[in-house]
C-alpha cells in the first residue's frame, strides 16, 4: 500500500461505514461517488504523515506540552498540530508547489480540526452513538480494499506515524459526523416540482449534462459574512496579485498553494471532479468557453473571491441520455401505531449490524418484518430505481452506498426505512425520466449548502479557546 493511498484510509473507512458525505471547507471537497456519480460531501480528514514519524523532524518537548486549542471538552495539542503541519508541508512540496506561510497553513489545519471535533461532540451530545463493532467493520472493509488483513493494515498505519487508537478515534469521529449530517440535513430537504421545472428550463437544449464530468481547481480568498470596505479591498488585492502571477506563466498549483486560503490550497487548489450540474452555477458560468488548463478571471461569490481553472472535462458535447440506476431492497417499519420511532430505529440498527456481520440475510428479515406488504413478499425488492425516484432522504442515503451495503435507519413521516443497495447499472433515460435525475442533482446541491450552514452553526455554539487569542 503506497503512502499516498494510506493518506485516504480514514476517509475511506468513514464512507464505508456511515455513508458520510464529502466536505469542502472544513472544507467541501469533491470527488466521484459510487459508480462515478457525484456524491454529497465527505469530511476532509487531516492527512496522515506521508512518511514514517521517525523520518520527520520531531516536535520538541515544549511543543508536546503546549495546547493549540480547547474545543468543548477536548484538547488539540501543539504536538498533534505540528505533526499535521509537517505532513501537509511535505505533501505540498512533493507536488512541486510553494508551501504557504507557516502561520497560514497552521491556521487552516487548526480550523479543520476544530470543526471536526465540534461536529463530533455535537453529534454525541445529540444522542448519536457509534459502537466499537461499527468502527472495526469499517476498518476491516478498508483493509480488504487494500488487500490486507486487519493486522497488516494496522502495521501500515502505525508505520506511518499514527497510533492505532488515534486512527480508530478519527474513524469514529468521521462516522459520527456522517450520521449527524444525515439526521440534521438530509432528513429535512425537499425539492419541489417548481424547483425541477426551473432547473430543467435553465439547462435549455443542452440537457442535464449530469454525465459531463468537470474537474476544477480554485484560488480562493475568503471574506467574512459582513466584510468592511478594508477587508474587501485587502482580499481583492490578494486575488488580483495571484491572477497577475498566473498571467505571467506561473503554475496554477504553485500560486494556489501560495495565495489560496481554502482548505484545498495544499492540494494545488484541486476541487476534484463533479458532474457539471452539481457545480455552482456561478462556477459553470465563469468557465464557459474555456479549454482544459485555462483560467477564469476573478469572480466573487458570497464566500469571497475565486479564480477557477478548468482542469479537465469529459463528455461535455453530449446531451444527457442515460443515468445510473440502483437495484434496491427495503425494510419498512411503521411508527404511526404502537411501535415508536425510537424502537423502530433501534430494531433496524440491530438488523443492519446483523446483516453486516453475516448473521442474517436482508431478504429474510424483509419478508419477516417489513410492513410494506407490496415489497415484503419479494424480500423487500424495490427493483431498479433512478436517482430522484425515491423520497429525498432515501435517495441521499442510497446515493452514497456501495453494492452490498446497508444504510443507517432512515426516519420518514410515519415510518423508518432500512435500504440495501444490490447493484448499479447505466440506464438509458426514457421520456420524462430526466425529471428524476434533475431532482437528485438539486438534492445534492441543497445538501452541500445546508451542511455548510450546519458546520458554521455548530462551530458558533461550541466553546473554543485558542491560547493567545481572545475567546
Amino acid at each position: 500500500m503506497s503512502k499516498r493511498i494510506l493518506c485516504g484510509a480514514v476517509i475511506a473507512a468513514a464512507a464505508l461505514s456511515s455513508s458520510a458525505a464529502w466536505a469542502q471547507g472544513l472544507g467541501l471537497r469533491t470527488g466521484p461517488g459510487p459508480a462515478g456519480q457525484g456524491s454529497s460531501m465527505l469530511l476532509q480528514t487531516p492527512q496522515l504523515p506521508a512518511t514514517p514519524a521517525a523520518a520527520l523532524p520531531q516536535p520538541s518537548a515544549s511543543d508536546a506540552d503546549g495546547i493549540a486549542a480547547v474545543v468543548g471538552n477536548q484538547v488539540i495539542t501543539q504536538y498533534d498540530l505540528n505533526l499535521r503541519m509537517r505532513a501537509a508541508e511535505q505533501q505540498i512540496a512533493q507536488q512541486g508547489a510553494r508551501v504557504p506561510p507557516p502561520q497560514q497553513l497552521r491556521a487552516e489545519l487548526l480550523n479543520q480540526l476544530i470543526d471536526q471535533l465540534a461536529l463530533a461532540q455535537f453529534a454525541t451530545d445529540s444522542g448519536i452513538t457509534v459502537g466499537p463493532d461499527t468502527v472495526d467493520r469499517a476498518i476491516a472493509q478498508v483493509a480488504a480494499g487494500y488487500k490486507l488483513t486487519p493486522a497488516q493494515f494496522r502495521k501500515q498505519i502505525e508505520a506511518e506515524g499514527l497510533g492505532w487508537d488515534d486512527y480508530k478515534e478519527q474513524v469514529k469521529r468521521e462516522i459520527l459526523i456522517g450520521r449527524l449530517r444525515e439526521r440534521e440535513v438530509t432528513a429535512h430537504i425537499t425539492i419541489s416540482d417548481q424547483d425541477v421545472d426551473e432547473y430543467l428550463a435553465s439547462r435549455g437544449k443542452q440537457g442535464l449534462g449530469a454525465q459531463t464530468q468537470v474537474q476544477l481547481a480554485q484560488i480562493f480568498v475568503p471574506l467574512p459574512d459582513k466584510p468592511s470596505a478594508e477587508q474587501v479591498q485587502g482580499a481583492k488585492a490578494r486575488i488580483d496579485e495571484a491572477l497577475a502571477k498566473l498571467r505571467q506563466g506561473r503554475k496554477f498549483a504553485q500560486i494556489a498553494a501560495e495565495y489560496s486560503q481554502g482548505p484545498e490550497a495544499k492540494d494545488g487548489g484541486n476541487l476534484g471532479v463533479r458532474p457539471a450540474g452539481q457545480w455552482p452555477r456561478l462556477f459553470m458560468d465563469a468557465i464557459q468557453g474555456l479549454q482544459p488548463g485555462q483560467i477564469s478571471g476573478v469572480i466573487r461569490s458570497p464566500a469571497g473571491f475565486h479564480i477557477l481553472q478548468l482542469v479537465a472535462e469529459q463528455g461535455a458535447q453530449s446531451p444527457e441520455t442515460s443515468a445510473m440506476q440502483a437495484h434496491v431492497r427495503e425494510i419498512v417499519l411503521d411508527t404511526d401505531g404502537g411501535k415508536s420511532r425510537e424502537a423502530a430505529m433501534k430494531e433496524l440498527s440491530s438488523i443492519r449490524d446483523a446483516v453486516d456481520a453475516g448473521k442474517v440475510q436482508f431478504t429474510e428479515k424483509a419478508r419477516e418484518l417489513s410492513q410494506n406488504l407490496a415489497t415484503a413478499k419479494s424480500g423487500g425488492d424495490l427493483g431498479w430505481v433512478l436517482p430522484g425516484q425515491l423520497a429525498p432522504a432515501l435517495d441521499a442515503a442510497l446515493n452514497r452506498l456501495n453494492p452490498g451495503q446497508v444504510s443507517e435507519p432512515i426516519a420518514l413521516p410515519g415510518q423508518v426505512v432500512l435500504l440495501q443497495l444490490v447493484d448499479r447499472r447505466e440506464h438509458a433515460l426514457g421520456k420524462g425520466q430526466e425529471r428524476a435525475v434533475a431532482r437528485n442533482i438539486l438534492l445534492q446541491q441543497k445538501q452541500a449548502k445546508d451542511f455548510d450552514n450546519l458546520v458554521r452553526d455548530v462551530r458558533a455554539r461550541t466553546y473554543v479557546r485558542i491560547p493567545g487569542e481572545d475567546s
